[in-house]
């Protein structure tokens, strides 16, 4: 058996990280990226193949031996890297060199515009980061890689990601939009089920099936933690982001069904 990571996960930050645990759990092998040298070292005791390097520097000529592998999971936010789109495709290009045969992309749903209820096959920006996601998703695409899967997030929680701080005391438009949301714990599972699958579609969104209002989520979550509630100043349609393809596909559920019930178990375990 090959001692080369079966995985390699560029950028272990909020999802890399916990992801790297989980996919050893499992029993791959898992190589992965980081900035931070002290992080580095201490995912090496935890059996991380763990390689330092910043992207936003020189990248190298060739593809880092040590992050050798059959998958790579680009798990990079765009607001962490310089001109995103260009960047993610030359590294996915070093990558292909090197014979990597698939890659998982973490994109976002901010690549659909208007409102309404949005599938995979509605993509069409509105915004200068929904642009920018759809370039860096056909930038990787156009890198030499076989095989390319866009996961399109929809916005993270759990962790240390805390929703009920993330509005609070403050105003804004737009009380009536449907949140679009996935919970950490739901992509530690379905994304370990993805790598288990040969036959990826091209794209999939990942977005639990319950869309409370704005007001009604983030009123809720700042008052669970004692925080002042946000206040907003108009209703307004949104788009409400559809994920049952990925778990008719891999036949998993969401395990978070009810944001108002998850609000709630995580304020009791503290």
């Amino acid at each position: 058996m090959s001692t080369e990571p079966g995985v390699a996960i560029l950028g272990l930050g909020w999802l890399g990280e916990p992801l790297a645990a989980a996919l050893l759990a499992q029993g791959y092998r898992v190589a992965g990226t980081t900035t931070d040298a002290a992080k580095a070292e201490r995912l090496r005791r935890e059996g991380v193949v763990a390689e330092v390097w910043d992207i936003n520097g020189p990248l190298p000529l060739a593809w880092p031996a040590r992050l050798a592998a059959d998958s790579l999971i680009l798990c990079v936010p765009p607001g962490k890297v310089e001109d995103y789109a260009a960047t993610l495709g030359r590294v996915a290009a070093l990558a292909a060199v090197a014979g990597v045969r698939r890659v998982l992309f973490t994109s976002a749903t901010s690549v659909y515009g208007g409102t309404g209820a949005k599938t995979e096959a509605d993509t069409g920006p509105d915004s200068e980061r929904g642009e920018r996601m759809l370039a860096a998703e056909q930038r990787v695409r156009q890198s030499g890689i076989p095989q390319v899967l866009c996961l399109r997030l929809s916005g993270l929680v759990g962790g240390s990601r805390e929703p009920g701080r993330f509005l609070a005391g403050r105003r804004f438009e737009g009380g009536d939009e449907p949140v679009n949301l996935v919970a950490l714990e739901d992509l530690l599972r379905f994304i370990p089920a993805i790598l288990a699958r040969e036959d990826w579609p091209e794209v999939l969104n990942v977005s639990t099936p319950h869309h409370p209002s704005r007001r009604e989520f983030y009123t809720r979550a700042a008052l669970l933690r004692k925080l002042p509630p946000p206040t907003f100043a108009g209703g307004g349609e949104g788009k409400s982001i559809d994920g049952d393809a990925l778990a008719r596909w891999l036949g998993l559920d969401y395990r978070v069904t009810d944001w108002f019930a998850w609000l709630a178990e995580r304020k009791a375990r503290g």
